[in-house]
């Protein structure tokens, strides 16, 4: 028969491994949102790089690829996110 010692150690141990297991999932579902994220903003930009090129004027095209330029922007820095995500699952998952 089990201690009531030996009981609420593995007890603790379990809570442990539930929070562990939570913390690295959440941030994994953090890093994925962003990744997800990065992806939208660089198709977005490869759409305008596309539509550009039915420009007629000069100015549209600079707009356009002013927007690019922008949606590209937005796509390293959802990037950065998802590794600074990926960085807390990986130190969560050493530490915890």
């Amino acid at each position: 028969m089990k201690s009531f010692k030996n009981f609420m150690a593995e007890q603790q141990d379990l809570d442990e491994a539930v929070v562990k297991k939570g913390a690295v999932a959440a941030y994994a579902l953090q890093g994925r949102k962003n990744g997800n994220n990065a992806v939208r903003s660089y198709n977005k930009a490869k759409q305008t790089l596309k539509t550009s090129v039915n420009s007629t004027t000069l100015d549209q095209k600079a707009d356009k690829l002013l927007s690019a330029i922008m949606h590209l922007l937005d796509g390293l820095v959802a990037t950065r996110k998802q590794i600074g995500s990926v960085s807390s699952q990986v130190t969560s998952s050493t530490v915890i």
